[in-house]
């Protein structure tokens, strides 16, 4: 069971190239709009260690890195993210709004990488102390969009193969049938403009 906090943490998660960044961006922007406290994550990232990590992780000359050894540091860079900036922002009542959670280990080292999915939403717990999004926002795009989107060259995870990408998109959506309190599907095929209203529709439903 997850905590309870006066904050409110909100993720935005999906396959490459599906504008996480913009959207978390235009997200925590309307928020702020609104006059709510808010502000942006990225996982992995967001502390010094945790920033360290990340480049293990995206690192092109590490290409043949064992997907166990993926879900540790991700877990790592989030354990660490999660005790120094989510959960004391959570308790001090603003809303967190993170590129990325758990839900990425387990569409990537889990439906793609073969590693359980129960057990890494089990290691998702321990490694956050039981924090859990109030909602998981899942950006859907087909693979070949997706990537079609990404002008700077690719990273490491970005580098592995369509059909590597097409098990992680198919996990996520998934996940989104399989806890339909938790997530919401956006088509993010469309304009950035019709995709954050949906978006901030979606995220009204968990604000008090």
């Amino acid at each position: 069971m997850s905590e309870t906090f006066p904050g409110r943490f909100i993720v935005l998660d999906g396959p490459e190239g599906c504008g996480k960044t913009t959207q978390v961006q235009r997200l925590v922007a309307r928020l702020r709009e609104q006059g709510r406290q808010a502000t942006a994550v990225r996982d992995p990232g967001s502390t010094p260690v945790s920033e360290r990590i990340r480049e293990v992780l995206l690192d092109r000359r590490l290409p043949n890195m064992d997907a166990r050894t993926e879900l540790f540091l991700y877990m790592a860079s989030r354990s660490e993210m999660v005790a120094r900036i989510v959960r004391p922002l959570l308790e001090g009542g603003l809303v967190v709004v993170s590129e990325r959670f758990v839900s990425s280990s387990v569409a990537y080292q889990g439906f793609a990488g073969g590693i359980e999915p129960a057990l890494i939403w089990e290691m998702g717990r321990v490694a956050t102390g039981g924090i859990e999004p109030d909602l998981t926002i899942l950006l859907d795009v087909d693979v070949e969009t997706g990537f079609s989107r990404i002008a700077r060259a690719r990273d490491r995870m970005e580098s592995k193969d369509r059909a590597y990408h097409e098990k992680v998109r198919q996990g996520f959506l998934a996940m989104a049938r399989e806890r339909p309190d938790r997530f919401v599907v956006v088509d993010a095929s469309r304009a950035p403009d019709a995709v954050a209203r949906d978006i901030e529709s979606a995220v009204k439903r968990v604000l008090r």
